[in-house]
């Protein structure tokens, strides 16, 4: 239980970062299963279109799976999160700040850790944008390789 209102601030932002760092490990695992969903589809219908040339559907859909594929691994590359932070980083903050008590150094703690919550959270709300975007070119993908072996 929180011991003051610095503390409880605190703890809140140190949860609140803990929450993103799993949304984003939620976010890179769906990643990885839109990569392997574009890939089965281009393997199913790509290979029943592979007997001849390419008609401009199998183009436009083999252009769907590698921009599915790529904005997939955009979000599963590294970025620059802060999820947590190490002593010496309050200490410092602490010897600028002159702090003196354990309640002014969650305060200053409080405060160091913020604005990396909201960094974070803008970070994490792009690569939702191009996981988003993956998954609309990978049923792109399936509509356009339908097209193609229907038409």
């Amino acid at each position: 239980m929180a011991q003051s209102v610095e503390q409880l601030s605190f703890e809140l932002t140190a949860d609140a970062l803990a929450e993103q760092e799993r949304a984003l490990s939620a976010l890179r695992a769906r990643a990885g299963t839109v990569i392997a969903a574009a890939s089965v589809a281009g393997a199913f219908l790509g290979a029943k279109t592979s007997h001849g040339s390419l008609d401009p559907w199998g183009v436009l859909a083999l252009i769907s799976f590698v921009l599915s594929v790529g904005s997939a691994i955009w979000v599963l590359l590294p970025h620059e999160f802060v999820f947590a932070f190490r002593g010496e980083a309050l200490l410092a903050e602490s010897d600028h700040r002159d702090v003196s008590d354990v309640t002014e150094a969650y305060r200053a703690a409080g405060l160091w850790t913020a604005p990396h919550l909201r960094t974070n959270g803008n970070k994490i709300g792009v690569l939702s944008s191009w996981l988003t975007a993956s998954c609309v070119l990978v049923a792109s993908e399936v509509i356009l390789w339908t097209l193609s072996v229907t038409g």
